[in-house]
């Protein structure tokens, strides 16, 4: 019998409880994908376009630093890059529960209280406060049926449908 095919994405979307000290729970098929590439952490930060927090593992990170290899490193575009990316993430290991602990500043970034959003987006995940996060998506919907989106998927090797 082969072997299912390890996920690539994170994907769904869940509402979690956040309690007083900022801690809540990743979910647990996010954290098997992060415990198969041999890690029990996340790594998060402030996205800087979005009100929320961008979570992904230690290789999406490796890889966007690798990708501002092939940039100007005294450039101003490198300088914004690794400040708002690199210079506000933080690996937060999870506790025996599945819970990571927000740091205050992140807490205040997304504005987040007593219960947020996690919704997979592919090879991140993100942690909203509901009311942004529902606000975001009917953004969304909007403009990709404003502009007609579509994906178009690369053949696959193989054959395969």
């Amino acid at each position: 019998m082969a072997e299912a095919p390890k996920a690539k994405a994170f994907i769904s979307t869940t509402t979690v409880k956040v309690d007083a000290k900022g801690r809540l729970s990743v979910p647990a098929v996010f954290r098997n994908q992060l415990l198969e590439k041999g890690t029990q952490e996340v790594v998060a930060y402030p996205n800087f376009k979005l009100p929320c927090l961008e979570c992904c593992d230690w290789d999406r990170i490796n890889a966007m630093s690798d990708a501002t290899e092939s940039l100007d490193v005294f450039s101003d575009e490198v300088d914004d890059i690794t400040s708002l990316i690199f210079a506000q993430a933080q690996a937060l290991p999870w506790d025996t529960t599945g819970r990571i602990s927000l740091p205050q500043h992140f807490i205040a970034h997304a504005g987040i209280t007593d219960t947020a959003i996690i919704s997979g987006i592919g090879r991140t995940f993100r942690i909203w406060r509901p009311e942004a996060y529902h606000a975001d998506m009917a953004e969304k919907l909007q403009r990709a049926r404003d502009k007609g989106l579509k994906l178009t998927l690369a053949p696959t090797l193989g054959g395969g449908k």
